[in-house]
């Protein structure tokens, strides 16, 4: 009687056993749950998911999701939580290396030499690998083909020729677009060396930096170009109306000119006191989840993704890809715009990934107007700028 009651309990729990694998543990060791950025190339990555699923045994689901650190770190938590995150703004990278959610990229999983070098700069953190990367994208100078018929190979003879035909409009606040002035002269974010960047190290006040400043100073108070006022959507909207000759844009622009019948061109930014302008290039980036139990997966994937799908979301949505051997595709080569702005991504950099970076944009933004308005002057201005970024960064620092 006693051998019957046990082989009974164990018959139950075996039973059992199987009904909690059948509802979710057999089903969910081979199910990958991904994030993306990407809301137009949702689908596409969905495909190649899909492809990638059945050489592997996997079932993978493709979400489009733009979290908080908050919310992936609650996610994550979740046994349908993401596994790895496609597609996603370097610039936010750091945020979740620091706060423990990305996975340190194993060795060997690609070669450096075979992306863009800014996207590969855009993969570091602190010196260590945490993503890999898709697709990139930068800015680069657009130029109505009715009023230039020769676009200035520098910055100094394009001021001169907007003056005189047309203008050239952009958000001249912005770090964004003023990073290539700063660059070019000998200026900097934070000191970038072996991988990682030094953030005690700021170089927007150096003798360079200021020359630039000094420069977009200029722009607005003496050569009557750029304001305030002419915001990154009112200089898009002029240059599709007709009224400016140079806009500085990206490739999110392209449709709207084209649907509108503007008669453009693109080509890579001039040069600026004898210096590449060094424009900040966008890298969407992969990575996986510290808190997965699947990491391996999900790195397949992504470097499946990587190596085969480049093409397609280039087509879906025009990100061009990072690996290099793609950008040769002659599907490619063989659109002006494509290698306007594939030019100028192999002369840019990633804007800082660091968690201090943050800080910068609204700091900028409120020096430079002040210098327009004649309440600093470019040095001034500048040593203001580091003066507040290094007051924003200790303040972070205290908080953690």
């Amino acid at each position: 009687m006693m051998k019957k009651r046990i082989t009974a309990i164990m018959l139950t729990a075996a039973m059992a056993a199987g009904l909690l694998a059948g509802c979710g543990g057999a089903d969910n060791s081979k199910k990958l749950v991904i994030w993306t950025n990407m809301q137009v190339e949702t689908d596409t990555i969905q495909q190649y998911a899909d492809e990638w699923g059945k050489e592997s045994g996997y079932t993978v689901e493709v979400i489009n999701e733009t979290p908080s650190v908050q919310q992936f770190a609650q996610a994550v938590n979740s046994p349908s939580g993401p596994d790895a995150v496609v597609g996603f703004p370097n610039d936010q990278l750091a945020d979740y290396v620091n706060a423990g959610m990305a996975a340190e990229v194993p060795d060997g999983m690609y070669e450096d030499a075979d992306f863009s070098e800014a996207a590969i700069q855009a993969c570091y953190v602190d010196g260590t690998r945490y993503a890999a990367p898709l697709a990139v994208e930068s800015i680069a100078l657009f130029y109505n083909t009715d009023k230039v018929s020769e676009v200035p190979a520098t910055w100094e003879e394009l001021v001169e020729v907007a003056k005189e035909n047309g203008g050239v409009q952009f958000d001249a606040t912005s770090i964004y677009y003023d990073l290539g002035f700063v660059r070019a002269a000998g200026g900097y974010i934070f000191q970038y060396t072996d991988g990682a960047y030094d953030v005690s190290d700021i170089g927007l006040a150096n003798e360079g930096a200021v020359e630039a400043y000094s420069f977009i100073n200029d722009l607005c108070n003496v050569d009557h170009l750029v304001s305030a006022d002419v915001t990154a959507d009112i200089a898009r909207s002029n240059f599709q109306n007709g009224e400016t000759a140079f806009y500085i844009g990206g490739p999110w622009d392209i449709d709207g000119f084209e649907s509108a019948g503007v008669p453009f061109q693109i080509t890579e930014m001039p040069t600026f006191r004898g210096g590449d302008f060094v424009t900040p290039v966008g890298t969407q980036v992969s990575f996986v989840s510290a808190k997965s139990k699947k990491q391996e997966a999900a790195w397949d994937f992504i470097m499946y993704l990587i190596d085969n799908g480049g093409m397609g979301l280039y087509e879906a949505g025009d990100r061009i890809p990072a690996k290099l051997s793609d950008q040769e595709n002659d599907e490619i080569q063989q659109n002006e715009y494509s290698k306007a702005f594939i030019a100028q991504i192999n002369k840019g950099e990633p804007m800082p990934t660091v968690s201090e970076m943050g800080q910068l944009w609204s700091i900028h933004v409120n020096n430079i107007r002040s210098m327009w308005l004649g309440e600093l002057d470019p040095q001034a201005a500048a040593e203001n700028i580091v003066a507040q970024l290094k007051e924003a960064a200790a303040i972070m620092d205290a908080g953690k």
